[in-house]
């Protein structure tokens, strides 16, 4: 019987695995065919990491030294919780060097280690508390040029003029916005949109209804009021399972509202 090209192989396995959605039992029996298989399955497998605890993350510690020094570049999204201690989340990033989205809701307790590890990460997406992201060291990031997504999440007031360093990302085009949380409303979303020249989508997750009527003389075309996601680690990894996240969601918004006819009175 005729071999298949390993390609073409390497490809039938890679449709299986990603169209099995949350089927890990699945995923994890293709890891039996063959050891190539499991070669290329593994690096599927870890392309996605979500941590959610510190009994997880020192699992996965454990995981990395067990592999070859290196593996783990293969993880592209990366999700570290709030419950996870900063030390601990810096022995993560220092072994994900590789990762484009990355959610980082760790209190860095005053450590400057953390903020430059991500800081060296290529990203694209990043969802992080205001605070840290103000201590991350900018002018020496290298996501200047390539980040596109940005979720800044506030655990308290925070400055609208501490929003104007957005201005230096020259691609951001998505931003997610918590204005009721940052006691200041209508500013911060004005400081988002002027400061970035290629916005293209603001979020404005709403959990009662409140915001709509706050931002009403703020109105923007591309500002989009959305209701939170049940499951805020299931919306991160939405998209490497062909599902809807919160970005996808307010870009359908975006398009209906393109679709309607312009009234010209």
């Amino acid at each position: 019987m005729p071999e298949l090209p390993s390609e073409l192989e390497r490809e039938i396995f890679t449709i299986a695995f990603r169209s099995s959605g949350q089927d890990v039992a699945l995923k994890l029996t293709l890891c039996l065919v063959a050891r190539r298989v499991q070669f290329w399955i593994e690096h599927l497998f870890y392309e996605v990491v979500s941590i959610s605890g510190d009994r997880c993350a020192n699992g996965f510690l454990s995981l990395v030294n067990s592999k070859p020094p290196g593996f783990f570049t293969v993880v592209n999204c990366l999700c570290i919780t709030h419950s996870v201690k900063a030390v601990t989340a810096c022995s993560i990033l220092a072994a994900c060097t590789a990762v484009e989205s990355l959610a980082c809701w760790v209190d860095s307790d005053g450590s400057s280690e953390l903020p430059l590890l991500i800081s060296r990460l290529p990203l694209h997406r990043l969802s992080i508390e205001l605070e840290h992201f103000a201590g991350i060291p900018l002018a020496s990031s290298t996501w200047l040029s390539s980040l596109t997504h940005i979720d800044l999440i506030p655990w308290g007031p925070f400055p609208a003029q501490g929003l104007s360093t957005l201005r230096d990302f020259s691609r951001l085009t998505h931003v997610a916005l918590y204005p009721d949380v940052m006691k200041g409303e209508m500013e911060h979303v004005v400081m988002v949109c002027s400061s970035c020249p290629c916005l293209q989508v603001l979020v404005i997750p709403d959990t009662d209804g409140y915001i709509g009527l706050v931002l009403q003389p703020a109105h923007d075309p591309r500002m989009v009021e959305q209701k939170p996601a049940l499951d805020i680690i299931e919306d991160r990894e939405a998209p490497y399972s062909g599902c809807e996240d919160m970005w996808s969601r307010a870009e359908i918004v975006l398009d209906q509202r393109k679709a309607l006819p312009v009234n010209n009175e």
